[in-house]
């Protein structure tokens, strides 16, 4: 167990108060909890902050009850790494709670109030069992799931929906900073991107910033110049047959832009990013040029086209990338349009426009992979809203062992541990 999975074991043993009275001492005498307090709330759209784990907690200690905010760490020099100890976030934390002691640490020239918090042996070994089965993609967790009742189901999924949407345009976010807050070349960059998964998105991220969103603008509505700068900066036309008269057109087209533009390959090449020129699809280039030099503003396109729903969204990418099929729109609509109309609406304080974009999720398909095969087997999966939670709930939780902080995996753990307790008794 890893540090970081010992701490969220400890913030739930802590705050849904999995423990007896003798679980927990304070060094030098004894201590009682009256209230675990409550976890900071986070606004909707915001990001967690640096802070206490729990605030408006209540411990006796002896005669006398303190109040204050507390830290959760497996070991309390934890808290002392990197410096966040200091942190002017943490002034109000009264209570430091560790699974050991391995420094008595000193803040504002006062010794940190530190209660030794131990989990019951059984707990710990159930926990340990979820860790275990979080490889599988929470194989055990599905079951647990498919048991609960639909309104426990929904709360669940909406909660991991929200973190992955989120994320996502926090992502937008960052990527519009960078460009200056130009809207259009975000849009333009976040397309580009959507067009690979996993490592590919870099690449694809790469890629677009060599070549700004102008140079698309400047081709006039000629694709064949679109085609040809992304064929020709993503280094497919150094590794394909120079005897194919269209690849000849391309590099002559590509050599002429290049100089013209003053362009420079991507500092990422696809190689290190785990893409072969060679393995990148042609066809997928080809139709984002396509989209690219028939919808130049592609933020306001789609911001006016979502106010009619899908099917003018639907429009813009089926007809403009001509030949792509209807999943391959749909996909767009889910990692390009919901993230990019949901930044957009986070930036401006409109809520509607918020709103608008998650309503979409319920209009798509869910998505058929490895993740929602296996949890489809548990639930019925209506809408790419339900998988875009599996995803959600496999890739961040399950495959990164956060078991303590994921909203199947900590409840199943309290429901479990808590029908021991009630045998105990």
């Amino acid at each position: 167990m890893t540090d970081s999975q010992r701490r969220d074991l400890l913030r739930l043993v802590w705050g849904h108060r999995l423990f007896g009275e003798g679980d927990i001492a304070v060094p030098g005498g004894d201590a009682r909890v009256e209230s675990p307090g409550y976890a900071p709330e986070v606004a909707a759209g915001e990001e967690s902050a640096p802070g206490p784990d729990f605030v408006n907690a209540a411990v006796r200690c002896g005669g006398t009850v303190l109040y204050g905010a507390v830290r959760i760490d497996g070991r309390s020099s934890q808290w002392r790494d990197g410096g966040r100890m200091t942190n002017p976030a943490f002034d109000g934390v009264m209570f430091h709670v560790v699974c050991e002691r391995d420094r008595v640490l000193v803040r504002d020239g006062r010794e940190v109030r530190t209660l030794v918090l131990r989990p019951a042996p059984e707990l710990e070994a159930l926990y340990e069992e979820l860790l275990g089965q979080s490889q599988r993609c929470g194989i055990g967790c599905a079951g647990f799931f498919g048991s609960l009742e639909a309104v426990e189901q929904g709360q669940i999924l909406s909660r991991l929906v929200a973190d992955r949407l989120r994320r996502k345009a926090a992502e937008v976010a960052d990527i519009r900073r960078s460009l200056g807050g130009d809207w259009d070349e975000t849009a333009y960059v976040c397309y580009l991107r959507s067009l690979g998964m996993g490592d590919r998105k870099r690449s694809y991220e790469a890629l677009a910033r060599s070549v700004p969103l102008r140079c698309f603008v400047r081709c006039a509505g000629d694709v064949r110049q679109a085609e040809a700068l992304l064929m020709g900066q993503s280094g497919y036309l150094g590794v394909a047959s120079p005897s194919d008269p269209k690849i000849r057109e391309w590099q002559d087209i590509y050599l002429a832009l290049k100089e013209e533009y003053g362009l420079r390959r991507p500092v990422v090449s696809w190689a290190g990013a785990g893409v072969r020129p060679a393995s990148l699809p042609p066809s997928m280039l080809g139709r984002a040029a396509s989209l690219l030099v028939r919808v130049p503003r592609l933020a306001e396109c789609v911001r006016e086209a979502s106010a009619g729903g899908m099917q003018p969204l639907r429009d813009v990418f089926g007809h403009a990338e001509a030949g792509v099929s209807a999943e391959k729109v749909d996909l767009r609509i889910v990692n390009f349009v919901i993230p990019l109309l949901t930044a957009m609406g986070r930036e401006a304080g409109d809520m509607g426009l918020q709103e608008r974009a998650l309503a979409l999720y319920d209009e798509v398909a869910p998505e058929a992979n490895r993740y929602t095969r296996l949890w489809s087997e548990a639930f019925d999966l209506r809408s790419a809203f339900d998988s875009q939670a599996v995803i959600q709930l496999c890739t961040e939780y399950c495959a990164r062992g956060r078991c303590g902080e994921c909203p199947v995996g900590a409840l199943r753990l309290v429901r479990l541990w808590r029908m021991i307790g009630d045998g105990r008794r």
